[in-house]
């Protein structure tokens, strides 16, 4: 999921101190990431996070659409979507990558719904084939959103040097290593059933596709909700699990989410596995 090969590809997220204002819905909502332009090979792309929330839940999206809405050939983008708990900063769901299987112009792929009293962000990656190989690129980061509360908030800036424990393997949150580049051994994450814990990088990355036929063969994983295991401080006590949970739009309501961005008109759209 988040490669540290990768790291130098991708755009730094801008964090800022802790502010709060209102959000449209009193017992719900959802923060919109700003879009990022990506030029790879003959098209151009735009990739967005998103996190929704509503009296009990929180789920995450990464959107992708085209400029001018141009379709690209099966398999030539890919998705991931990533919860964060914004009080810890561990990891609370997650997809695995999900690539187009038409040809389109939009894609959008979602997180599993975390259920429990949380505040939360969401930060994906983005998948382009470039004619010979994939671009990797990290979206900027999405708000905080409350549970309840109403409140959005921008996110704090993360610490500047990881933990370590015993063992010199260093500890912290994905978002860090988004925001620094500083990719920790161990990822903090929620376990299935609800325990703070850590998770080794190289279990959250997934494989990068030689080509856009590679790249829906592995869709075939994401069907199977896969899981990894999730250990204590010291990383060898394993303590629960961590499961994958991909959820894709349809065409259309992938459409609709982007054309409603990009023409800023108020539309809502129901995650459905």
């Amino acid at each position: 999921m988040f490669n540290k090969k990768f790291r130098l590809c991708f755009s730094i997220i801008a964090v800022t101190a802790l502010v709060l204002g209102n959000v449209s819905a009193a017992q719900a909502g959802e923060s919109l990431g700003s879009y990022s332009k990506r030029t790879v090979g003959s098209y151009s792309y735009n990739d967005r996070a998103a996190v929704n929330t509503d009296t009990v839940a929180g789920w995450a999206y990464t959107d992708i659409y085209t400029t001018g809405f141009v379709s690209v050939p099966t398999g030539y983008m890919g998705a991931s979507a990533q919860l964060f708990n914004a009080s810890t900063g561990a990891l609370c769901q997650s997809s695995t990558t999900y690539y187009n299987t038409s040809a389109t112009s939009t894609l959008s792929v979602g997180s599993g719904r975390y259920i429990g009293p949380s505040s939360f962000y969401s930060a994906g990656i983005a998948r382009y084939y470039n004619g010979s190989s994939y671009n990797n690129y990290f979206t900027t980061a999405t708000s905080t959103v409350y549970l309840v509360s109403g409140l959005t908030a921008t996110l704090s800036a993360p610490a500047p040097q990881l933990q370590e424990n015993d063992e010199g393997l260093t500890l912290g949150s994905a978002y860090v290593a988004e925001a620094t580049g500083n990719m920790p051994d161990l990822v903090s994450v929620i376990t299935t059933d609800g325990q703070l814990g850590y998770a080794y990088a190289q279990d959250l990355q997934f494989d990068t596709p030689a080509n856009p036929e590679e790249a829906i063969a592995l869709n075939a994983e994401a069907a199977k909700n896969p899981s990894i295991p999730v250990y204590a401080q010291d990383g060898t006590t394993i303590i629960g699990s961590f499961q994958f949970t991909t959820v894709v739009l349809s065409k259309n309501a992938s459409a609709i989410r982007t054309e409603d961005s990009v023409t800023n008109e108020a539309v809502s759209t129901d995650i459905t596995e």
